[in-house]
C-alpha cells in the first residue's frame, strides 16, 4: 500500500503554540459533546419584538415545538405496557406530523375523534418568534469548529497554509471532494425519501407481517428490511425516513415503550453504513489516506459488517431487549394501504435508478484507479446531484397549477398526516405529505367501525390576524419550487464548515508537531502488541474517539493522520497496517451507536427527530441500550478484520 508521507510537522518539537493548538482542539471537541449558549442583553430581543411587529418573518415559532409533557410519553422508557394519551393540542403542536393519539389495545375501541383546541393554519409558517424570549448564541458544532481556527490564526499558532490544506487538502486526503460526495448523496437520498419509497416499503412489510406472525414476525422483519435498505443506500435515508416512521407505527400501534424498534432501527443503520464507501464520510477519509479503492474497502468489509449485523440480531433479541413487552407479541397496526404512502412512484423509480447508477460508477471506477488527481469523485457525484436536481424542479414546476388550484379551495378540516421529515415544510405543497390517515367525515356520514381521525379547525390565532408586512426573500423561489425547497432545507449543511473546520484543526495539530508525538507513541505500541495488539487497541481507541474528538468524523481524521505519519516514518507489516486501518472503519461506524449522541451526525439528527414527535431519550437511556450492542459488534468486527489481515497475508 503506496501512503503518502505528511507535508510538515514530522521534525518540529512540542512548544507553547502546539499547547494552545491541542487545548484548542479539545475545547471545541469538549463544546461539540457539551453544547453552551450564550445570553444576548434583553434589549435585542426587545428589538427582535419591536421589528416583528411589523414585519412577517418565516421564522419557526417555538411555543408550536413544544414537547408533550405527559409522563407516559416523555420518556422512551414509560412503564411496560402502558399506553399514554397526549393532549391533542399540546400532539399538534409537538411536530409538523399531526400524529394521531397512542390507539388502545382493544381493537373496539380505535375509532378515535379529536376537537382540537387550537387553530393551527399548517400551510402558513409561523410569523414570529415567542415575544419576551432571550435571544442566544449558540455554542455548538455549527458554531465552535470554526471561531477555534480563527483563534488558531489570531494567535498564530497555525499560518494560513494550513487552513488551505484542510480545505484543499494534502498527503492524499482532499476534504472538499470528500464532503462533495456526502452532499451530493445526502441530496440525492434525501430526494429520494420525499418520494415515499421507503416509507411504502415500510408500510408493506409491516402489513404482511402482522398479518401473519405478530410483534414477533414484525420485529424480524424490521431489522432484515432496514439492514438490506442500509447496505444499498446507507444510513443517511434510513435515519431521515424510518425515524418519523417508527415513531408513527409504534404510537398508532399501542406499543409502549418503543425502545427495542427505535434503538435497534438506529444501532443497525449505523452498523451497514460501514460496507459502502458513498455511506458515510469517514469511509471515504480512510479510502482517501491510504489510497484504497471502493471495491476493495467493500471487499474488506463485507464479512466485518454482515457478521456483525447477523450476531446484533439474537443480541438485541434475547439479550438486550429480552424483558416483557418490548417486543410485544400482539400487535394492532393503522390501517393503511402503503400505496398511498408513495406519493411520487416515477421520482422514486428515478432517484433510486441514478442512486444505483452513481455507487455502481464509484466502485467501478475507483477500481481502476480512474478518480485520482483532479478527477476526484465530485467528477460522478456532482452530475448525479445536479440530474436528480433538475428533474424535482421540473417536477414541481408541472404542477404549479395544481398547487394554486388547491390553495383557492376551501379549507373545511384538518386531516392528520404523517411525512418523512421531523420538520414543517411550510410552503411544501401537500402531495409531499402522504395522507395515510382515511379521509376525515362529519359524524352523520362516517360509517361504523372507521379508523378515521378528525379534527375541526377554530378561528386563527388572533396574533396571526394583525396586518404584517411580509418579508420572504425566498418566496419566488420556495413558491414556484417547493418540493426542491424541501430538500435543500434538509440537507445537512451544517455539517459543511463543520467537517472543513475539523480538518483544519486537524491539520493544525500535524503542523504543530502532535501528529508526530501520537504517531510514535503507536508506533511503541504495534511493536510490542504486534497484529492483535493493533487491532483491539484501534478498534477501542475508534470507539472512545468518536464520543470525545467531535463525532466519529473528527476522530476518523485525527487517527487516520496518526496511522499515515507511522506508515510513512517506520517498517511496517501489512498484517499490521491493514488490520490499523480496518479496525478503524469498523469503530467508525459502529461507535456512532455508544455512549453520547454526538458520536455522529446521525445521532442527532435521531434524538432531534424523536424530540420533536413527542420521545425525549436521555444519555442514560442511550447508554444503556447502546453499550452492549457496540461492545458485541465490536468484538465480532475486530476478530473478523484480524482473521482477514491473517489469512491474506503471512508477513
Amino acid at each position: 500500500m503506496a501512503i503518502t508521507p505528511l507535508e510538515d510537522g514530522s521534525d518540529r518539537s512540542i512548544d507553547a503554540r502546539s499547547i494552545v493548538t491541542l487545548i484548542v482542539f479539545f475545547v471545541c471537541n469538549a463544546l461539540v459533546i457539551y453544547p453552551l449558549r450564550i445570553p444576548f442583553p434583553l434589549f435585542l430581543s426587545r428589538g427582535c419584538d419591536a421589528l416583528q411587529d411589523k414585519i412577517s418573518f418565516e421564522i419557526p415559532c417555538e411555543r408550536h415545538e413544544k414537547i408533550p409533557k405527559s409522563p407516559s410519553s416523555s420518556s422512551i422508557n414509560a412503564g411496560v405496557g402502558e399506553t399514554s394519551t397526549l393532549p391533542p393540542a399540546e400532539e399538534l403542536e409537538s411536530s409538523s406530523t399531526n400524529r394521531n393519539i397512542a390507539q388502545p389495545q382493544d381493537p373496539d375501541q380505535r375509532n378515535v375523534h379529536v376537537r382540537e383546541e387550537k387553530a393551527v393554519d399548517s400551510d402558513t409558517p409561523c410569523a414570529r418568534r415567542c415575544r419576551c424570549k432571550r435571544l442566544y448564541f449558540p455554542l455548538d458544532l455549527r458554531t465552535v469548529p470554526v471561531i477555534g481556527v480563527l483563534l488558531l490564526l489570531a494567535s498564530t499558532c497555525i499560518p494560513p497554509s494550513v487552513v488551505r490544506r484542510g480545505i484543499v487538502g494534502s498527503s492524499g486526503v482532499k476534504p472538499y471532494d470528500i464532503m462533495t460526495l456526502f452532499t451530493c448523496f445526502a441530496y440525492i437520498s434525501i430526494s429520494l425519501d420525499c418520494t415515499g419509497l421507503l416509507r411504502y416499503l415500510a408500510f408493506l412489510i409491516s402489513s404482511k407481517s402482522t398479518a401473519s406472525g405478530g410483534g414477533r414476525r414484525l420485529y424480524n422483519s424490521f431489522y432484515l428490511f432496514f439492514a438490506l435498505i442500509g447496505l444499498m443506500f446507507g444510513n443517511d435515508p434510513l435515519i431521515l425516513s424510518g425515524t418519523p416512521f417508527l415513531s408513527y407505527f409504534t404510537s398508532h400501534s399501542a406499543i409502549e415503550p418503543p425502545t427495542a424498534f427505535l434503538f435497534s432501527h438506529f444501532q443497525v443503520s449505523n452498523l451497514v453504513s460501514a460496507f459502502l464507501v458513498s455511506s458515510n464520510p469517514t469511509n471515504l477519509v480512510l479510502t482517501s489516506a491510504f489510497g484504497i479503492s471502493f471495491l476493495k474497502y467493500s471487499a474488506w468489509l463485507a464479512l466485518p459488517t454482515i457478521g456483525s449485523a447477523i450476531i446484533l440480531f439474537p443480541t438485541l433479541k434475547w439479550i438486550v431487549f429480552n424483558k416483557k413487552g418490548l417486543i410485544p407479541h400482539t400487535i394492532y397496526p393503522p390501517h393503511i394501504n402503503p400505496r398511498d404512502a408513495l406519493v411520487d412512484p416515477f421520482g422514486a423509480v428515478f432517484n433510486a435508478t441514478v442512486f444505483i447508477i452513481t455507487v455502481v460508477s464509484l466502485v467501478g471506477l475507483s477500481a481502476g484507479h480512474l478518480l485520482e488527481g483532479t478527477e476526484g469523485v465530485w467528477t460522478v457525484t456532482v452530475p448525479a446531484a445536479g440530474l436528480v436536481f433538475i428533474r424535482n424542479l421540473i417536477d414541481d414546476w408541472r404542477k404549479r397549477e395544481e398547487r394554486v388550484t388547491k390553495k383557492q379551495q376551501p379549507r373545511g378540516t384538518i386531516q392528520s398526516r404523517i411525512t418523512g421529515t421531523g420538520t414543517d415544510t411550510g410552503v411544501a405543497e401537500k402531495r409531499n405529505t402522504a395522507d395515510l390517515a382515511p379521509q376525515a367525515t362529519t359524524g352523520a356520514e362516517r360509517p361504523n367501525g372507521g379508523d378515521d381521525t378528525t379534527v375541526e379547525a377554530r378561528p386563527q390565532d388572533p396574533v396571526k390576524q394583525k396586518r404584517l408586512i411580509p418579508f420572504r426573500p425566498l418566496s419566488p423561489f420556495t413558491d414556484n419550487f417547493p418540493n426542491t425547497s424541501v430538500v435543500l432545507s434538509r440537507c445537512p449543511w451544517p455539517l459543511l464548515p463543520f467537517a472543513f473546520s475539523f480538518f483544519i484543526l486537524v491539520e493544525g495539530l500535524q503542523h504543530t508537531g502532535w501528529i508526530r508525538v501520537f504517531g510514535d507513541w503507536w508506533g511503541h505500541w504495534e511493536s510490542v502488541g504486534g497484529v492483535a495488539g493493533s487491532v483491539w487497541l484501534m478498534g477501542v481507541l475508534s470507539v472512545i474517539g468518536c464520543n470525545i474528538f467531535g463525532t466519529n468524523i473528527g476522530a476518523t481524521i485525527l487517527l487516520a493522520r496518526v496511522l499515515q505519519h507511522w506508515g510513512t516514518t517506520r517498517t511496517v507489516s501489512d498484517r499490521s497496517l491493514y488490520g490499523a486501518i480496518f479496525s478503524l472503519a469498523v469503530g467508525s461506524n459502529f461507535g456512532a451507536y455508544s455512549f453520547v449522541f454526538s458520536a455522529s451526525l446521525a445521532g442527532l439528527l435521531w434524538r432531534s427527530i424523536l424530540a420533536q414527535k413527542g420521545t425525549l431519550i436521555t444519555m442514560k437511556e442511550n447508554i444503556r441500550w447502546n453499550i452492549i450492542p457496540v461492545v458485541v459488534t465490536m468484538i465480532v468486527g475486530c476478530l473478523i478484520v484480524a482473521g482477514e489481515v491473517c489469512v491474506m497475508y503471512k508477513s
